[in-house]
């Protein structure tokens, strides 16, 4: 199995490296500034994956990692946003509750199976690319309640959906990692990374 300091993974760790700028951003008003931020942040969680492809480096821990630098890179923005009074407070409350929950019973998974597992949910991985946009819309005041309403609402339905799951069903046996391959047509058509991270992730959900 390749080594967990890989390149891939360095490209998902790269992401971190947007996260001052944008708050710098933000605090002197460059708000078109701060966007391309979270447009760069988004573009490199599209190329970790062909990158894993590309120089043979799956490893189920690169999964795990491209997962937390979602969370962490859109939380972080979602909540600066809300520090400065972009978005509504109210509904981010209760995205980076349901958040916190959802990391627990990923946890809480990973601890059944006895491994490190990145638990593959198609609709919390589109519920993470619409976060993307969710960062970019707050930032440039794009209709910010309805977005922000809506995403919450559409998390709370996952969230309630993943959770028995996560918590109850019998996890499944590893699945060996999908097989390197060159061809980048996977994720490039994709927002935010979700075909990649299916290509990363070590888990086949039933």
């Amino acid at each position: 199995m390749a080594s967990n300091l890989n390149p891939a993974n360095a490209v998902t760790a790269s992401r971190f490296l947007t996260l001052p700028p944008f708050l710098w951003a933000v605090d002197q008003g460059h708000y078109q500034l701060a966007c391309v931020l979270l447009l760069v942040c988004g573009v490199l969680d599209l190329f970790d994956g062909a990158v894993a492809r590309l120089f043979r480096c799956q490893t189920p821990f690169g999964a795990v990692f491209d997962a937390i630098a979602d969370g962490v890179c859109y939380g972080f923005a979602i909540v600066v946003l809300t520090a400065y009074g972009r978005v509504p407070l109210v509904p981010v409350l209760v995205i980076v509750g349901l958040g916190l929950v959802n990391t627990g019973l990923r946890w809480l998974y990973a601890r059944r199976a006895g491994r490190t597992v990145n638990y593959q949910s198609h609709a919390m991985e589109r519920l993470v690319a619409f976060a993307a946009y969710l960062g970019g819309f707050g930032t440039l005041g794009f209709q910010v309640d309805y977005f922000f309403w809506t995403f919450t609402a559409l998390m709370v339905v996952v969230v309630i959906h993943d959770a028995k799951r996560l918590a109850l069903d019998p996890v499944p046996a590893a699945a060996p990692l999908a097989a390197p391959e060159l061809d980048d047509d996977v994720g490039a058509s994709s927002p935010a990374g979700v075909g990649d991270r299916v290509e990363r992730t070590a888990e086949v959900a039933p």
